[in-house]
């Protein structure tokens, strides 16, 4: 049944793009594998991608119209769009008639796959931080079915932050450098901030529990959760807990010309505990586990990096993929019915 759904979704993904007069235009770009999907696999989820898009609001543009766009900032391949310089977004944002670029990862997880999609802001070729959604699944079959519900929600308009507390982040790894839990604050600040969430100031928040007699909140009871929301006047805890952090230096030489240099390997492993601030139920527990193999990326990007400038973006790089698109699911409530 699910292999004739496809077929169906593939026939229909044919047919487009189908142009609406007054609808926001969007790609979607080619999905990016990361040894997850064969290549035949890719284009099937690409056409479904495309024809899941089920909104008024929004056309997609052809493959073709897409390529040319890429092509005239100087990309070649979906994953140059995640890693936009500050030339290439100023060019993307003057190229008019496009509002956003659907941009999705598909990998492996275990024994599961994991799809991670993210929306580009055409304008600005940022990627929208409440704009983003992960699918887990065990097949293809069930990521098909899971596709038109998920971008149906990745492109509403109809989106509502819970309000909540960033709490100072547990630091655990060995060699996390000592600004670490200042540095994930502040790139967690930013990100919640950017998506339109309200954090209360996280030195008043230590301040408020301590003059009020609360401790460490692993050790709170039950029943003064309900005090602890109201007087952050806030529903939702956020803690981060960071077990692993390390980058490590691989030095290589090219045989045939003898140049010599480093490959750099970054680790990050970890956890984000969104707690109710009225319960203390745990509303979720957001696993953090990646590599980032800066060798991916442009030597002209990295050439003058520090080691600071690694940590930095290996902060940034598990915020983004990993941590944000669950965090967002947690933090969104339905929107209150109009009458």
């Amino acid at each position: 049944m699910m292999k004739k759904q496809i077929l169906s979704i593939l026939l229909v993904a044919m047919a487009l793009p189908v142009m609406v007069f007054g609808a926001d235009k969007l790609g979607v770009a080619e999905p990016i594998s990361k040894g997850a999907l064969k290549a035949e696999e890719v284009g099937m989820l690409w056409s479904m991608l495309e024809s899941s898009i089920q909104s008024e609001k929004y056309t997609v543009i052809t493959r073709s119209a897409l390529k040319q766009m890429m092509t005239e900032i100087g990309l070649t391949t979906s994953s140059d769009l995640l890693n936009l310089n500050t030339n290439q977004k100023a060019k993307l944002g003057m190229i008019e008639g496009v509002k956003y670029i659907l941009v999705s990862e598909v990998g492996t997880f275990g024994t599961r796959i994991n799809c991670t999609m993210r929306v580009i802001d055409s304008s600005t070729g940022e990627v929208i931080p409440l704009r983003t959604a992960n699918i887990r699944v065990k097949d293809l079959d069930e990521l098909a079915d899971q596709l038109e519900p998920t971008l149906e929600k990745l492109f509403s308009d109809n989106k509502q932050l819970r309000r909540s507390a960033l709490l100072t982040p547990i630091v655990k790894a060995e060699n996390a450098p000592a600004n670490f839990a200042d540095d994930l604050t502040v790139n967690m600040e930013n990100c919640l901030i950017q998506a339109g969430l309200q954090l209360q100031n996280l030195k008043s928040v230590t301040k408020i529990l301590a003059d009020n007699g609360i401790g460490a909140l692993a050790e709170v009871e039950p029943k003064t959760y309900s005090k602890i929301g109201k007087l952050l006047e806030v529903e939702l805890l956020l803690q981060p807990t960071i077990t692993k952090f390390e980058l490590q230096a691989f030095p290589f030489v090219v045989t045939e010309t003898g140049y010599q240099g480093v490959n750099y390997v970054g680790a990050i492993d970890g956890y984000l505990r969104v707690i109710s601030a009225q319960t203390g139920t745990v509303v979720a527990s957001i696993p953090v586990d990646l590599k980032v193999y800066f060798q991916n990326l442009d030597r002209q990007i990295t050439m003058n990096w520090t080691t600071a400038d690694y940590h930095k973006y290996m902060l940034k790089t598990a915020i983004a993929q990993q941590i944000l698109p669950e965090l967002f699911k947690s933090l969104q409530e339905p929107a209150p019915v109009q009458e």
